[in-house]
């Protein structure tokens, strides 16, 4: 959320035109190399995030097809089990290692 905010003001600055700066001074120079720093620095955190929303999304999936296919196979075992066929004789096997 603090990202989020920082990172709307960082746009709509970028957004207002502004005057262009004439850098006169070492410490003008270091002022906007801080100020470019910082920035970048905001954009390099609202990635990670996007990042770790991404992978969460993802993990979030993979963990959802796998429930599905889960509960699918249990529904089919418990059709299979609730099914009366099982005591007609003619599904019976023979094993030919006994």
């Amino acid at each position: 959320m603090f990202v989020r905010v920082k990172m709307a003001d960082a746009e709509q600055a970028a957004a207002t035109p502004r005057e262009i700066q004439i850098l006169e001074t070492p410490e003008d120079i270091q002022a906007r190399r801080e100020q470019v720093l910082n920035r970048y620095a905001l954009f390099k955190d609202a990635t990670k995030a996007k990042r770790q929303k991404l992978e969460d999304a993802r993990r979030y999936m993979y963990f959802k097809r796998d429930a599905d296919e889960l509960e699918s196979w249990i529904n089919e075992k418990l059709q299979t089990a609730s099914d009366e066929s099982y005591r007609d004789p003619t599904n019976l096997q023979v094993c030919g290692n006994v």
